[in-house]
């Protein structure tokens, strides 16, 4: 299994924030192994973060709309069409 800290550059800014508190939650409140573990993810997580808030920013591309074409409604007597 993939250590927690070589999945963090993996891991999306969202999961990252989520994974942060939970780290800073346990240090607080978890047990003695918990502590431990949070403790040095804790820099792994800052680093990620960091190295993230210092890339250039991603241009976003937005795409045309597409436009749906208009049916015409239908004309005429419907069941006079050619056979």
């Amino acid at each position: 299994m993939t250590p927690l800290s070589e999945r963090v550059p993996l891991m999306n800014d969202d999961d990252l924030k989520i994974l942060r508190a939970n780290a800073e939650r346990l240090i607080a409140h978890g047990t003695g192994t918990q502590m431990t573990a949070a403790a040095e993810l804790l820099p792994v997580i800052d680093e990620e973060r960091a190295r993230r808030a210092a890339l250039p920013p991603v241009p976003v591309v937005r795409k045309a709309p597409v436009r749906k074409k208009k049916e015409l409604p239908a004309t005429g007597h419907q069941t006079a069409l050619p056979g």
